[in-house]
């Protein structure tokens, strides 16, 4: 009796592990499904440097940064990649600030556009920022932060820079900076070079450029 009741337990206990065996597999499995392996291309490329505008995260202004290359086509809204640079999110102010989450609108209060600029492409960079448009409850003029970030190898602030547009149409032109070939920033600068598009030309790869608009006047930006 004793031998068959000890027999009856090992069968019980085989029986068990195998059901518990069973469990782990297809949670393993289940895991899987949810969480696929990272395929290499999913990866998004590093950024060897950002280029950061922010402003009111209440104020509905429609600001624009655009950032050129040497004499290459200008990054912005309506060309948003060229020579290893991305314009990231084109923000519109608080018009595109609503997110449906669960059924539910809720509304994220960030106004702020980023310029990544992904490998070592040297040359002499021109940022400008524009009002693309102008909300009739903005009845002060806005400050926009410009900030210029060198991501690799280590995280360094080369400047930080704020400029005041004053209505719709407005171009403040912010300090322009070199990268070198070893992806260093040696160097900052003021222009006066034009970047940003006529809008009639917005919408080409390669816009045409106009005269000057809006303010000029940068002061020598203070950096670490």
């Amino acid at each position: 009796m004793a031998r068959r009741r000890s027999g009856n337990q090992l069968a019980f206990n085989d029986m068990l592990f195998n059901v518990l065996l069973g469990f782990v597999v297809l949670f393993v499995i289940a895991f899987l499904l949810i969480n696929p392996i990272t395929k290499k291309q999913d990866i998004p490329a590093k950024a060897e440097h950002m280029i950061v505008i922010e402003w009111d995260d209440n104020s509905s202004v429609d600001v624009d940064m655009w950032l050129q290359h040497d004499n290459d086509p200008p990054v912005g809204f309506s060309n948003k990649a060229g020579m290893g640079m991305n314009l990231e999110r084109d923000d519109l102010g608080t018009d595109n600030d609503r997110i449906t989450i669960d059924g539910k609108t809720e509304i994220i209060r960030v106004n702020r556009e980023v310029i990544n600029i992904r490998g070592i492409v040297a040359g002499l960079y021109y940022p400008a920022i524009h009002a693309y448009s102008w909300s009739p409850s903005q009845k002060e003029p806005l400050v926009v932060k410009i900030t210029v970030i060198d991501i690799n190898p280590t995280y360094r602030e080369v400047y930080s820079y704020e400029v005041t547009l004053t209505g719709r149409g407005d171009v403040q032109r912010s300090p322009g900076f070199e990268i070198d070939k070893e992806g260093v920033v040696p160097s900052v600068f003021n222009h006066t070079r034009t970047v940003v598009p006529h809008r009639k030309n917005m919408n080409n790869s390669a816009p045409e450029l106009t005269g000057t608009t809006g303010n000029t006047n940068v002061a020598n930006p203070v950096g670490p």
